[in-house]
């Protein structure tokens, strides 16, 4: 069995994502706390996170963005082209990202040629 490289920091994003989101609705500034530890460690062990997991991270304020909670999501067309638009509900700001026709954009990580081995 192979070790995977910074283990137990992942272990750690993912506990300090999960509280983070919890906390998103009762206490944004202790939410953006969490989500600046999480991109602090991640640039600290130089680890990749998720790309899920950055797209929920406001890029301005940090805070994990929920729908309906956190921050409000829409869908909208421009250019013939889906867009997802997220809005933080803290900061005001906004991420947009591109949909592809199945309502799901695809990253480089999802796609099948992208995964050359599978570690358990």
């Amino acid at each position: 069995m192979r070790k995977v490289h910074g283990n137990d920091s992942f272990q750690r994003i993912n506990y300090l994502y999960q509280i983070s989101k919890y906390m998103a609705g009762k206490n944004p500034a202790l939410s953006s706390y969490y989500g600046n530890l999480i991109i602090n460690i991640g640039k600290k062990n130089v680890l990749k996170i998720h790309p899920d997991i950055k797209r929920q991270v406001c890029k301005k304020c940090r805070c994990i963005l929920v729908h309906g909670v956190s921050a409000e999501m829409q869908l909208r067309t421009k250019n013939n082209r889906k867009l997802m638009q997220w809005k933080c509900n803290t900061c005001e700001t906004s991420k947009t990202f591109i949909l592809d026709k199945d309502g799901e954009r695809l990253l480089w990580l999802e796609r099948p040629e992208a995964v050359v081995e599978v570690i358990a």
